[in-house]
Order: C-alpha cells, then structure tokens, then sequence
C-alpha cells in the first residue's frame, strides 16, 4: 500500500485560558531550537480514557495526540475517526508502536517504545521522513544510537502519576538535568496537570512541551 501523504500543520498559537495549555505555550515560544512536534502531547489509553473521540473534539487545536491501541480488536476503525477528527481540526496525530496502522489511517508518524538503541525509529525515520517521530524514554543508563533522528523524547516521570506504570517520580531539578545531556528535543511526561505544568516553565527547564493522558482532558473548549 502506498503511504498517504500527511498534513502540515501551522504553528502552536494557543490564546486560551487553561493551564496546562498555556504552559505548553510558553514552553513553545522558549524552545531553542525547531521543532515538529506540538507543545501539547496527548496520549491515549483505553482504560483511563474510554470515550477517546470526544475527548478528543474538546483539546485545542494543533495539539498532538499520540493514539495507543494496545491491540483493540477496532483499532483500524478508531484509528480512522480519529484521523477524520484530528485533520479537522489541525491536530497532529501519532500512532503508538505501530507503523503499519499510521500508514493505513495517513497519521503523522509514530510514537515507539523504550529502545536504547532506537532500533524501530532508524528504520522508520529512513523509510518515511516526513513522519514525526518520537519515543518513549529509557529509566536508567545510556543510548547507543544517536537521538537527533527524533521530533520528540517523552520522559516520565516527571511527578507522581497515578498511571501504573508511570514509577517514581524524578522532579523537576532530575528532569532538567537530564534534558540538557539528550541531544533531541525532550518533552516532560508524568505528573503533568495544572498545579504541576507551570513548574516546568518557571525555570529553564529544557522542555519543549508536556505530554500526559488525564491531566490534559480537562481543556474543554478548542482554541
């Protein structure tokens, strides 16, 4: 099957009043270097997040949503409305950890998992590089390959998530660090709600956006 070319989106320009977006805004505008993935980075969970279409209708537009199916049995079908929806409104979608979906539906790229070595996102970056790429970042040690091929790095946790796999939380002062040491641009996962965004744009945290599941669903009007 031929890959569908996808959309380009214009540039994050939130103007509304929540808080967690506005973070993400902030964060935005205080990025040094380019970057293709939105400020603003949802991510699906069909436990936590049941009616994930509506949900999705309410974040703002050019949000990124980062879809993960975990083998659903209608995963082609859900992936397909969400396409429909998130080209609507000019949002960015991904799909977690499975390139043969994203290619199917016409997403923007693909989100995959730990991986020192970065295995999957070398070979998808040289497949189709016009797809954002991003992954999820490893607990401990270091990378063998070189983290420039992706859009995004989601480290977690950031502060205590009630997600279970989530683990101890490494705080802000752990997350900057480590930011600064990752050649790519890095985006804070965990934790993230209004009272503990805004943390991250008070200091040069190195933060090129936040990523989250529930904490980011009660932005309830797109702007």
């Amino acid at each position: 099957m031929p890959l569908t070319i996808t959309a380009t989106y214009p540039e994050w320009d939130y103007k509304g009043s929540d808080v967690v977006a506005q973070t993400a805004t902030r964060l935005f505008q205080s990025r040094p270097e380019p970057c293709r993935l939105s400020p603003f980075v949802f991510m699906s969970d069909p436990k936590l997040i049941p009616n994930l279409a509506a949900i999705i209708e309410r974040l703002p537009r050019k949000a990124a949503i980062i879809y993960r199916h975990f083998g659903k049995s209608d995963r082609l079908e859900e992936a397909k409305r969400l396409r429909q929806i998130t080209f609507k409104n000019q949002q960015q979608l991904l799909i977690g950890a499975d390139p043969d979906l994203a290619i199917q539906v016409g997403a923007d790229g693909v989100h995959f998992k730990r991986d020192k070595s970065l295995t999957h996102p070398k070979i998808w970056r040289a497949r189709c590089p016009q797809w954002i790429v991003t992954m999820a970042g490893i607990k401990s040690g270091q990378y063998s390959a070189d983290l420039s091929i992706l859009d995004g790095l989601l480290v977690s946790s950031v502060f205590k998530s009630q997600t279970p796999s989530a683990g101890p939380p490494i705080g802000v002062k752990a997350f900057t660090n480590y930011a600064k040491t990752l050649d790519c641009p890095v985006f804070a996962l965990g934790g993230i709600n209004a009272k503990t965004a805004p943390c991250l744009s008070l200091i040069d945290s190195g933060a090129y956006g936040l990523a989250g599941i529930r904490g980011l669903t009660d932005v309830l009007i797109r702007t």
